[in-house]
Formats: structure tokens, C-alpha cells, sequence
């Protein structure tokens, strides 16, 4: 299973399609080719002469009145359809991005079965950390609410949104979440912030910093209170019907993605075609990850797989992704795989994703889930779920209460102040921060966290266009 393994990771996600073919067998990744009259009449007797017509005044028919058909409706983010008074009462609403904690304390997060649009990618410590996105939904619990970091500021301020976080990175490089939230006009929504604050709650079943929740409609209540009531700027994705213009696309029914490509339990993720809904559904943590509210499992319309270029860019282990530009991408949606490559032209412009053809890809209509991976991620498909292997056995530790120092903290109060500091704001576990190398050695499938390298990263000068300037919080 390692040789297996050790094959597939090519940089373009397709190739590890292909890659996958050949080692998996045909099953694996399949191509598809888009593929009056009746009886005559008995004869009769000849029918009398008709009579002249009578003089009569013609009234004209009444013209038809035309009824004016509504149009449609959609979802900003999820493309999916909108009744009249929906739209009327989001239409001026800007989209609200939630930090969402994605560490093994985390699980299972709240208000991830609400999101129209889930962003996951690195950050330091060898984790990834989530950023859900609301418009045309709302969720009455998100949780638990962390940290900002730079390549979520980056999309947080694509989309126009809210930016709800609880602290942020501050550094003196191109990693200055905290300096470019300022910098760039970004709608700030700190949890630890005197007004946005009371926004935000310390659950009790959980240990800090793994237990701040918030809602979609506080949220925008303590935005509405800053004057942060922007209408939305965002120019839609496009999307389409179920199944439409996707048959000559391979069909891949399962994928797996390790961001480390070391297959360590409570990180593999697994996405399963559910034909029934045409929907993707995920796991994590060794089985299904669901809603920690509703139970219910996890399911997206399209999953989306971009290969970004990043590294490490201070001894802190902050990630950065080349997020400006091109590169590969795959759109998992209809049980097939499309080749794509995502373009940004700039900072601010929306990320776009096009065929070979040049033409836009479109989504399914519904929640959309992008997996933002590096040059060596692992991406696995699969034919079906059988073509992949079976996910690691993991067992969830027992919660650790914190020392008393760290003794969870109550509700936020509107008097509470803002701090950003590293300590709260990041995860630290620097053996198995990513290596930034683009290539680096295969990992054994056995391997355990102790066995990764250090970072080896050197501290870099940060690229101009991304410095935030320290202390302007």
C-alpha cells in the first residue's frame, strides 16, 4: 500500500488521476464518451350544399394580456434556488466568513452543514484550518471560531465578506493577518474586540481555546452596530443543473486527500459520491465527519481541489500561499473529474476556475467545498470507494483540562480587549509543521507525528504586495 501511495502525487491534481488509472486499474478512473396514421372512412352519402353565410359585424378577440414571468433567484455563493421573499431579504447582505477550528480538539465543528462555501487549507503547526461562508443560509451555532490567518484574509476579502475571527497572526512579514485586515479595508468582526465581542460565547462542553461559538445573526447584528452594512460586490460562480455537460468527464466517485501525505488519523480526509443526492460526503477522523447539532454528515454539491504553490515563511511556521496567478485544479461534482486550472488576477479579484477550452467551469447548484492543497499533497481518486484504502483507525483523546492559568475563560464581555497574541493565536507542534520543499521525501503510512522533520524553512523577505504593517491594530 506505501508503493501505491508513493506513486500519486504528481503536482497537477490530474495527473494523479492518471497516475491513480494506471495503479488502481481501469475501475479506478474511468472515462466516459458523451456519450401518425389511421384507417380511411367508409364511403357515405354526398352532403347537402351548406348554406350562404349570414352579414354579420366581426368583434375582434380580445388581445391577450402577457404575464410577466419572475426570474429567478439564486444563491450568491451556492448558485442554489431562491424563493422571492428569500432573495428580498438577502439580496443587500454581504457574505459573512467564520474562522472554524480544524485541529482533533475541534471535532466535530458546529454550522459546517450551513455553509455555502467551505475554504480549507495549511496553516502552521502541520494543521489546516477551515473558513466557512454564509449568505444564503444562516446558522445558529458556528464553532469553535479561531484565529485569522493571511490566505484566509486573502479570500475573506475576494468575497466582500464579514470577517469574524477570534485574534490573529501578527508577524513582521508577509504572514501580518492582523496588519493586512487593516490594510485592506477587510470588514473586521474580532471576537476579542470591545463591540464585535458580544457577538461571541465560551461554550461549556469544550477547553479554550477549541470553545468559542458565535451565530450567523449575531454576527450580523454586531455588524449592523459597527456600520459594517455593506451591500454585496461579489460577482457569482457559475452554476448548473445536476449532471448537465459533465458525461465526457472521467468518473471518479471517491477522492482522498492528506495535505502532508502521511496518513495520520485525525487528518486523512476522504470525499464519497452519494449517487442518490449527487452529493459529496466526507470523512475525517478515521469515519464520517457530521455537524456536532444536527448529526448529520457532512455533504457538498462540488468539491474543489486547487494545487497552490506555498511555503513556510518565519521560524513561527506561518504559511503562505501564492495565491495570485494559475495553476491546477480538478472540480469533483456528478460523480466525474474535470480538469481546470484556477486563475486570480489579482489580490482582490474573485478566483476563477477554466476549462482547457477557456471556458468557465460551472458548479452544481449547492454548497461548494475548495480544498486549497500544496505541490506535494497527496490526492487520491478513485473509480469508487473500494479503489481507496480504508481510513486509519482513530481514536479521539480524552480532553485534557488546561492548567489553572488557562482555566476557560466566561462569555465575552463588551469590555474585553483585543490581543493578538501568538501564544492564543496559533497552534504550535513544530514537529510537524509542513517542510516548505516542494518535493519532499515519502513518509512511511505508518508514520507517527513524532517522526516528521522540523521545519526547515530559512526566513524569507516578504513579497511587497502581501506586507501588512505591524502594530496598526
Amino acid at each position: 500500500m506505501k508503493e501505491r501511495l508513493r506513486g500519486l502525487r504528481p503536482p497537477p491534481v490530474v495527473a494523479g488521476l492518471a497516475v491513480a488509472a494506471a495503479v488502481l486499474g481501469a475501475g479506478a478512473v474511468v472515462a466516459l464518451a458523451l456519450s401518425q396514421g389511421g384507417a380511411p372512412h367508409a364511403a357515405g352519402p354526398e352532403p347537402l350544399p351548406s348554406p350562404p353565410p349570414a352579414t354579420a359585424t366581426a368583434t375582434p378577440s380580445p388581445t391577450p394580456t402577457r404575464t410577466a414571468t419572475p426570474a429567478p433567484h439564486y444563491g450568491l455563493l451556492d448558485g442554489a434556488p431562491m424563493t422571492d421573499a428569500e432573495w428580498a431579504a438577502r439580496r443587500d447582505l454581504p457574505p459573512i466568513a467564520v474562522m472554524i477550528d480544524n485541529s482533533p480538539d475541534a471535532l466535530p465543528q458546529y454550522g459546517l452543514d450551513r455553509a455555502d462555501l467551505v475554504y480549507e487549507a495549511f496553516v502552521e503547526g502541520g494543521l489546516t484550518r477551515l473558513m466557512a461562508v454564509y449568505w444564503r443560509r444562516d446558522a445558529d451555532v458556528v464553532a469553535p471560531v479561531r484565529s485569522a490567518r493571511t490566505p484566509f484574509v486573502v479570500w475573506a476579502d475576494e468575497l466582500g465578506a464579514l470577517y469574524a475571527h477570534a485574534g490573529s497572526a501578527v508577524t513582521g512579514n508577509a504572514a501580518n493577518a492582523a496588519g493586512q485586515i487593516d490594510q485592506w479595508g477587510v470588514a473586521d468582526l474580532e471576537a476579542f474586540a470591545p463591540g464585535p465581542d458580544r457577538a461571541f460565547y465560551r461554550q461549556d462542553d469544550r477547553y479554550a481555546p477549541h470553545n468559542l461559538a458565535t451565530s450567523s445573526a449575531a454576527l450580523r447584528q454586531a455588524a449592523a452596530a459597527l456600520g459594517l452594512g455593506r451591500t454585496p460586490t461579489l460577482a457569482p460562480w457559475p452554476f448548473k443543473e445536476d449532471f448537465a455537460g459533465t458525461a465526457a468527464a472521467p468518473a471518479v466517485a471517491a477522492l482522498e486527500i492528506d495535505f502532508q501525505e502521511n496518513r495520520y488519523a485525525e487528518r486523512v480526509i476522504q470525499w464519497h459520491w452519494d449517487r442518490a443526492t449527487n452529493s459529496y460526503l466526507r470523512f475525517q477522523g478515521g469515519g464520517p465527519a457530521v455537524d456536532a447539532r444536527s448529526n448529520r454528515q457532512l455533504r457538498f454539491k462540488s468539491i474543489v481541489v486547487m494545487r497552490v504553490p506555498w511555503e513556510v515563511i518565519d521560524f513561527a511556521g506561518h504559511v503562505l500561499l501564492d495565491q495570485v496567478g494559475q495553476g491546477p485544479a480538478t472540480i469533483f461534482l456528478d460523480g466525474r473529474a474535470v480538469d481546470a486550472t484556477w486563475r486570480k488576477v489579482d489580490r482582490t479579484a474573485r478566483t476563477r476556475f477554466f476549462t482547457a477550452a477557456g471556458a468557465e467551469v460551472a458548479f452544481n447548484r449547492g454548497p461548494v467545498f475548495v480544498e486549497v492543497v500544496g505541490p506535494a499533497s497527496l490526492v487520491l481518486p478513485g473509480g469508487t470507494t473500494a479503489d481507496l484504502p480504508p481510513l486509519p483507525t482513530y481514536e479521539r483523546p480524552a480532553p485534557v483540562a488546561p492548567p489553572p492559568e488557562t482555566t476557560p475563560t466566561p462569555p465575552l464581555s463588551a469590555t474585553a480587549t483585543a490581543t493578538h497574541s501568538p501564544s492564543a493565536t496559533r497552534a504550535v507542534s513544530p514537529s510537524v509543521t509542513p517542510t516548505p520543499s516542494p518535493s519532499p521525501t515519502a513518509t512511511s503510512l505508518t508514520a507517527t507525528p513524532g517522526s516528521s522533520p522540523p521545519p526547515t524553512a530559512a526566513v524569507t523577505a516578504p513579497p511587497s504586495a502581501t506586507t501588512g504593517t505591524p502594530g496598526t491594530r
